[in-house]
């Protein structure tokens, strides 16, 4: 059975440009979010604690309600998920997630138990890995990015390489659920087109509470093939990796550096989950200020200034060619640069949601604030500690977006969403930073992933629009491989850990 993805932003784009478009003619009337934000922030005090880094720790949930809450909860996360796993291991916490071709594995096997390495389908290994967590490594086949289908081709002309990896709660609810198999939990990939005659699972209709447990964490992370002097340069984290690009026969071995991270957090106050990312610093520039210079010395990543020619059109992919990358809307900020179809606040009529002065007040402006004191507040608390201490590695990095609904409103609306209402990572969303069509207002992780689903059994071309369960947030399950069975009764599994997040009653 052919696995064909046709990605779900554009599936569902017509009907949502309709509504974003209607939106955005008209004066957006107070919302969820504006709700949320009490008052606007006139002195920025959004700071890191050293503790993040003295006495590292997975917050349980975000503090408070307020902006900053959110934007430290995200960063107080990611300096846990980069420590060592035990004193002097080389394994960080990350790095024990488990892949997703651990999970969605060929018919008839089973899921790699947790805590194992599994070992991709596509690739038998280096003889010296060892079916353990004692040393760092990356396997990666994976190179299109979403909404496009289209890769991130570096200064070398080599794809960025991606992973997918979740820690135990969702490993143990996908698993637990038997959701590993397609014809179980096809329902939750509306990217995926169903093989005729395919009977799986109707999640929608029989599970509608189906969620993941709080605490769920689900990583991405993007991965750049380093150059001799990127890797003398010591400004990324790196690791060893095989991984085959399309056009290659076997895998590659390869020193791989970390450019970019989502962290997709779900809490007990936060179901439709948090959506924070993290790029180098060294990535690109502003697509307004290209002329800058990189802020950690040496050279852009993903932009040549001297690039000339029709081949230099910023985030804009041509086959064979470097991507020149530049971002659009720094800190996710929709306000800043340009917009879609040269819309502007002056615009008649202009993108009524981006420019309601309510939403600049209290949505926009505390979140781009914030981000950017807290990202100063981590720099300066990194850079004090010791030399030596390999924490000062993580003030290269900075989190550009971060992303969530006030109260945890779901589905995720528009007018619920606060954050950065136009988040994107320039090495995971280079080509739809702007949307993958003619919007006039926010894009970011919300516009794909939400609980837009297709009726079992249909075409995307005609398929009748249904609502998905919570779980139906996660794009992880268009990672399924349609050739697995499963759920061969027409219902999911009903055990404890099923039954607990929205699956059958025992």
């Amino acid at each position: 059975m052919k696995k064909i993805i046709l990605q779900r932003c554009r599936s569902i784009s017509s009907a949502a440009v309709i509504v974003i478009a209607a939106i955005g003619i008209i004066t957006a009337l107070p919302s969820i979010a504006l709700a949320q934000q009490n008052t606007p922030q006139s002195t920025v005090s959004c700071n890191a604690s050293s503790t993040w880094v003295s006495n590292p720790s997975l917050p349980g949930d975000v503090q408070n309600t307020d902006n900053c809450s959110f934007q430290q909860y995200m960063w107080q996360a990611m300096l846990y998920l980069v420590q060592p796993v035990a004193t002097g291991s080389k394994v960080l916490q990350f790095e024990t997630f488990m892949p997703s071709y651990g999970i969605f594995v060929d018919p008839g096997k089973t899921p790699t138990a947790w805590g194992k390495v599994p070992k991709p389908a596509y690739c038998k290994g280096p003889s010296t890995l060892k079916q353990n967590l004692k040393q760092n490594y990356v396997f990666s086949n994976l190179t299109l990015q979403a909404g496009v289908g289209q890769p991130l081709i570096d200064k070398s002309l080599n794809r960025v390489f991606y992973g997918v990896s979740v820690n135990k709660p969702s490993y143990d609810f996908i698993t637990g659920c038997g959701l590993y198999q397609a014809q179980c939990s096809l329902t939750l990939a509306p990217d995926l087109v169903d093989p005729v005659g395919y009977k799986v699972v109707d999640i929608p209709g029989l599970y509608p509470n189906l969620e993941f447990p709080t605490g769920a964490m689900q990583l991405k992370t993007a991965w750049k093939i380093l150059t001799s002097d990127e890797l003398a340069g010591k400004t990324f984290y790196s690791t060893k990796g095989s991984v085959k690009a399309p056009d290659k026969n076997c895998m590659e071995n390869v020193d791989l550096g970390l450019v970019g991270m989502h962290i997709v957090s779900k809490t007990p106050t936060q179901p439709e989950f948090i959506w924070g990312t993290f790029e180098h610093r060294n990535n690109a520039p502003y697509c307004s200020m290209t002329e800058a210079k990189p802020p950690l010395g040496g050279n852009w990543t993903f932009y040549n200034p001297n690039c000339t020619g029709g081949n230099c059109t910023p985030n804009h992919y041509a086959e064979g060619k470097a991507t020149q990358v530049c971002t659009m809307h720094p800190w996710g900020d929709p306000t800043i640069g340009t917009m879609p179809n040269n819309l502007n606040c002056g615009s008649t009529p202009p993108p009524g949601y981006i420019c309601d002065p309510d939403t600049q007040k209290f949505v926009i402006q505390p979140s781009t604030a914030n981000l950017q004191a807290l990202d100063l507040s981590v720099q300066k608390m990194l850079a004090a500690l010791p030399a030596g201490d390999a924490n000062k590695l993580w003030a290269n990095y900075s989190l550009v977006g971060n992303v969530w609904t006030a109260r945890g409103t779901l589905p995720p609306s528009m007018q619920a969403q606060v954050g950065s209402l136009s988040g994107a990572n320039n090495s995971m969303e280079t080509y739809v930073q702007n949307g993958v069509s003619n919007i006039q207002n926010p894009y970011n992780c919300f516009s794909c992933h939400n609980q837009d689903g297709k009726s079992k059994g249909q075409s995307l071309s005609d398929a009748i629009k249904v609502q998905l369960p919570p779980a139906g947030l996660s794009h992880i399950f268009n990672l399924l491989n349609l050739k697995t069975k499963g759920c061969s009764t027409g219902v999911l599994p009903s055990n404890s850990m099923c039954a607990a997040n929205g699956g059958p009653k025992k």
